[in-house]
């Protein structure tokens, strides 16, 4: 069980980030609020964009419902606030506003289901954790909707429960592959100190900083003039200290295919560094391709992942061999991580 490993790690944060729309992420969320309740937990449930709907603003299909049990707190807009069938009394406002009005933290009078909406951006889910937590919460759930995988960011939470599902792929093994592509991504290895250090100043100057080696153990940085990973070239950077001298590039920003394809002709061995994990958007190909090189790509904090969620049924109208999709997601995953199907089994 999948809650059980976030018990034992005494995570008081949790992301829930589907690798792709309709994988399952809000039926595993649902999961873990059933375990936690029945573990005694007081739950802080927020959703970074629209989760909750009954059917999807964009495909159409029917969604579940989130369900959330007496005495939990959640973070919603005023206009959607009484939508679902729970009875909500409104604790203070976030102070936010949205335009589905303006956002308030409430408790849950009586169990079920609920919209959460209003809540968009990293500051704002932070002050709401802080809140939920103040006020009682000593397990917080943060929905990472679709393309938000900031919510598994390490400055907003402990860690990460992913979701992925038939809706990958049309084949067991294609979704095994891209599960465990996904997973990767989450195991970049952790730059050591000295390196991060230079990441620290990328960040605090909003930009990037190339790292060039000086004496056996130390460095010189240079500030980059141009700041956007997305767009600026660091080779053609007036501060560029040249590629007989630059070892480290360190982004405060996106790592991505563009930018492993600018540095990728340099001397085999250079590194590129970034905050963490959900600063990482290159494709398998070009991550790929960059490592043939001869070069690396590190984070300055690892993320957690607490577990997969594996669910069979596709949108699409197909349906998986529930058995033997989590048994090949987890064989390509590996056996430490643990996966778990949306209705409860363990692979």
């Amino acid at each position: 069980m999948i809650y059980r490993a976030i018990q034992q790690a005494n995570a008081r944060r949790v992301a829930i980030v589907g690798i792709a729309k309709h994988a399952g992420k809000t039926t595993a969320m649902n999961s873990l609020i059933s375990d936690a309740t029945a573990a005694g937990r007081r739950l802080g449930i927020v959703s970074i964009g629209v989760d909750g709907e009954r059917r999807d603003a964009i495909m159409g299909v029917p969604k579940p419902d989130v369900y959330v049990p007496i005495g939990a707190l959640v973070a919603s807009a005023g206009d959607v606030l009484n939508t679902g069938s729970a009875v909500l009394s409104i604790v203070e406002s976030t102070g936010y506003s949205s335009t589905l009005g303006d956002v308030y933290l409430a408790r849950v009078e009586r169990p079920g289901t609920v919209l959460l909406a209003g809540v968009r951006y990293a500051a704002q889910v932070h002050a709401v954790l802080e809140k939920m937590e103040r006020l009682g919460a000593d397990l917080c759930l943060v929905d990472g909707a679709f393309d938000r995988m900031m919510a598994a960011s390490p400055e907003l939470t402990h860690g990460v429960v992913l979701a992925t599902g038939a809706v990958v792929a049309p084949t067991v093994e294609d979704v095994a592959r891209k599960s465990a592509f996904f997973v990767q991504r989450f195991a970049l290895p952790v730059a050591e100190e000295r390196v991060g250090h230079l990441l620290d100043l990328a960040v605090a100057r909003g930009g990037m900083v190339v790292g060039c080696p000086v004496g056996e153990s130390g460095w010189d940085p240079v500030v980059l003039e141009r700041t956007s990973s997305f767009v600026a070239n660091p080779l053609t950077d007036p501060m560029w200290p040249g590629a007989d001298r630059a070892r480290v590039l360190a982004v405060a920003g996106a790592v991505t295919d563009r930018l492993l394809a600018m540095v990728e002709g340099l001397p085999r061995g250079f590194v590129v560094v970034l905050s963490d994990t959900t600063h990482f958007f290159a494709t398998q190909q070009a991550w790929r391709k960059f490592l043939r090189r001869g070069h690396q790509v590190l984070v300055r904090c690892p993320v957690r992942v607490f577990g997969l969620t594996v669910n069979p049924h596709s949108v699409a109208g197909y349906d998986l061999p529930r058995h033997q999709l989590a048994a090949a997601v987890q064989a390509a995953v590996g056996a430490e991580l643990l996966v778990q199907d949306v209705q409860g089994e363990e692979a």
